[in-house]
């Protein structure tokens, strides 16, 4: 699945097994191995966060 906030798009390969959130980043393990993403606003990140989350079942 991906995920787009401002034009780009976040590929995610689920399912996730871990999800580390920073202030405007977030670093998430899925199915391919560790990533990385930062944000230029928290609550973007947050978004981003909760949509990880539920699409995560």
């Amino acid at each position: 699945m991906s995920y787009k906030v401002n034009g780009h798009e976040i590929a995610v390969s689920f399912p996730v097994d871990s999800i580390s959130i920073n202030k405007n980043s977030i670093a998430f393990t899925d199915s391919k191995g560790k990533k990385k993403q930062t944000f230029s606003k928290r609550t973007e990140t947050l978004k981003f966060m909760k949509w990880l989350l539920s699409a995560n079942k």
